[in-house]
């Protein structure tokens, strides 16, 4: 039995996971169907949302584009970076669930080199946008070197393979619900009483010991694939105070994330003296909502005694029905260099 993509995860949660990508790298992306639908969308530059997506010529464009694509990436190992065909660069991989090619994630929206302002200029005129505002839009697209693009589809790339993952876990629950409820069936026809047997209960908690396993499988893919960026992600549930670091932490610090998880006081007491008024003032502020990206520079303490420069940057990514802040969630960088 064939199922559709989204049959196999749970949209709003990947596109909560997408969205928080965002947030802390500024990765965009998309997640769309074989048939061109999009179903997650994360950070797409206002040239395509208000002028490509919203125009009935530029928006038949923007879906030859994505059938090229998808006839472009049969034929590719991994991924494919091409020109659509409105004017501006992107670029995707393949989402596989049990070797059937199901879905695409997509980034892109960039360009390589300085825009070519005359062929958007005529662009708008023809397709009746405002001139103005359209190549005021053309300039946030940003223009990228090729080699930092592979190094984002490199990541997308894990990221598809764990789109896939879960795809095929929600495949397995589902084809099991599919045998269950005919099993059930029968049981109903025939009026035969079923009584577990000792082995049947002990390949019960095998399957179950399986499925955990799987789960734990899950959360370590996310951390290799947070790995291969270098990224030092945070996670602070300001409810309960806990803090979450993602693998990379030792890297700053030299300690485990595990020895901090969970304990953000630890944290901040191995800040600078003279820097934990300015970050504690910081911090109220973006939690007032006085602030509305939270930015700062301080130094900390190493497992080695010594104090380096960091960067923080964060963002409020949920709220409770009173709009009070739950989860402030960002990245750490080491600018130790940058100060010396």
């Amino acid at each position: 039995m064939r199922y559709h993509f989204t049959e196999l995860v749970d949209i709003p949660k990947i596109q909560k996971m997408m969205d928080l990508l965002y947030d802390a790298t500024g990765i965009l992306t998309a997640v769309l169907d074989l048939e061109g639908n999009v179903l997650t969308a994360s950070g797409w530059r206002s040239i395509c949302l208000d002028f490509h997506r919203k125009n009935n010529t530029t928006n038949k464009r923007c879906g030859i584009s994505d059938c090229r694509i998808n006839e472009q990436l049969k034929d590719s190992e991994k991924y494919v970076i091409y020109h659509c065909e409105n004017g501006l660069m992107d670029a995707a991989t393949k989402v596989f669930v049990r070797g059937e090619h199901v879905a695409n994630v997509y980034t892109g929206q960039f360009l390589f080199r300085e825009p070519d302002v005359k062929f958007f200029r005529q662009q708008a005129k023809k397709h009746g946008f405002d001139e103005k505002e359209y190549l005021a839009a053309l300039r946030q697209v940003p223009i990228c070197n090729e080699e930092k693009i592979r190094s984002i589809m490199e990541y997308l790339c894990s990221q598809a393979e764990m789109l896939g993952e879960m795809g095929y876990k929600e495949m397995e629950t589902l084809r099991s619900a599919a045998e269950l409820r005919q099993t059930c069936e029968d049981l109903e026809n025939t009026k035969e009483v079923l009584t577990a047997t000792l082995e049947e209960l002990r390949d019960q908690y095998d399957e179950l010991q399986k499925k955990e396993m799987v789960a734990r499988q899950h959360e370590e893919l996310w951390e290799y694939a947070v790995e291969g960026t270098g990224l030092i992600i945070y996670d602070w549930n300001v409810k309960n105070n806990q803090l979450y670091f993602t693998r990379t932490f030792k890297s700053l610090l030299g300690f485990e994330a595990t020895e901090f998880t969970g304990d953000r006081e630890k944290y901040l007491q191995r800040i600078h003296p003279e820097d934990q008024y300015r970050v504690k003032e910081v911090t109220e502020k973006t939690l007032l909502g006085k602030e509305g990206f939270y930015y700062n520079e301080y130094r900390i303490q190493n497992k080695e005694g010594q104090y380096i420069w960091v960067q923080a940057k964060g963002k409020i990514v949920e709220r409770n029905q009173n709009n009070q802040p739950v989860r402030l969630v960002g990245t750490l960088t080491d600018i130790t260099k940058y100060k010396e």
